[in-house]
């Protein structure tokens, strides 16, 4: 009896060791983590646009009469002035041309004095009834005849002075001129393409907001109107004028699903032309935003979750509803109210309920 209650005693002792012995290994084997503590802050939260730019004005300039170029006053890329000639077509035709409608203008005056001459002494005599009413008629139509003769000549003569009025093309405005397809010498046809002049004082981005987008600032009482414009340039560069907010379009499209916008920008250097691309970046400042990284957020079923480090070190799964996305970073608009600890990386190999070595760390 007493040997077998040695024996026991001699067990217990083991596995009493045992497990000593397994606590000390689990606590020495306990994995370093990195956490974080979460702090409410002030952030920019941006949003990007592509965006189409247009010059303010932009004009294809046309002829508007045919004949050869006798002078191509302006060169491609210069700066010119409301009114100032660009081109200068040939108008020797249109000039004889004219000067035969003046000869007729002419010719239709003097037969407009002698039917008036002619109307006035049938008009005498038929008040002495000396000639029949028909005979005062016939002189009536006559002048009558002879004047819109004179006008016609009149509107033909207007017509080729017109004409050679279009042979001096100017400038619709000031602008910056674009290529000149036709050189001197170069025979154009009303209608050809002289050049295209824009001015770039200013230019539009437009763009477009997806339609839930723009009912869901209207929900939170949010205005696009109030958000910081900036232009970011092709090679990376945002432009150093800020951008000032216009609606380009009242209506949804119906085919897009989205409305219109465009931001004005200044551009007194002209380094924007017409037709670039660009992106247009919309930012407004959220106060004490809480940020969770991305690595920190994991998953389940549609649900997201971070891991919460408890005074013992324990981790513990928690539900976050996530908002907008920033640069690495989410922005939580429920489940964390600040000052929690939470894992910052790591998570895929972590359970429910493990110890861990916090680490701190800040981002």
């Amino acid at each position: 009896m007493e040997l077998r209650y040695i024996v026991y005693i001699v067990f217990i002792s083991i596995v009493i060791a045992a497990c000593s012995s397994n606590a000390t290994q689990t606590s020495s084997e306990l994995r370093d983590f990195p956490v974080i503590r979460v702090e409410p802050r002030d952030t920019v939260i941006s949003k990007t646009y592509v965006a189409n730019i247009e010059a303010a004005k932009n004009v294809r300039v046309h002829a508007r009469v045919s004949g050869l170029i006798k002078a191509v006053l302006v060169s491609e890329g210069q700066h010119v002035q409301k009114g100032q000639p660009l081109f200068k077509i040939n108008d020797d035709v249109l000039r004889v041309e004219l000067e035969k409608t003046n000869a007729a203008y002419h010719a239709a005056e003097a037969a407009v004095k002698m039917a008036q001459v002619e109307l006035s002494q049938i008009k005498a005599l038929f008040d002495k009834k000396i000639v029949a009413k028909s005979e005062l008629d016939i002189a009536q139509a006559k002048y009558e005849s002879a004047l819109a003769q004179k006008n016609l000549a009149k509107a033909e003569q207007h017509a080729i002075q017109q004409k050679i009025n279009f042979t001096t093309i100017t400038a619709p405005f000031n602008g910056v001129i674009d290529r000149i397809p036709f050189k001197e010498g170069s025979l154009v046809n009303e209608g050809d393409l002289l050049t295209t002049i824009s001015d770039l004082s200013h230019v539009y981005a437009y763009f477009s907001i997806p339609e839930d987008e723009y009912f869901e600032l209207l929900g939170n009482n949010e205005s696009i109107f109030a958000q910081r414009i900036q232009l970011q340039l092709p090679n990376g560069e945002v432009y150093r004028y800020k951008g000032e907010l216009h609606k380009a379009e009242s209506e949804i499209d119906r085919i897009t699903g989205s409305i219109a916008f465009k931001a004005k920008f200044s551009n007194p250097d002209g380094l924007i032309k017409h037709g670039t691309s660009g992106k247009l970046l919309l930012s407004k400042t959220q106060e004490k935003a809480i940020l969770v990284p991305h690595k920190s957020v994991f998953s389940i079923q549609d649900k997201n979750y971070v891991f919460l480090v408890s005074q013992d070190n324990k981790v513990k799964m928690h539900h976050v509803v996530l908002g907008a996305t920033l640069d690495g970073v989410y922005i939580v608009d429920a489940g964390l109210n600040g000052n929690e600890l939470i894992v910052y990386e790591g998570i895929q190999t972590l359970r429910e309920g493990d110890v861990i070595k916090p680490k701190a760390y800040s981002f």
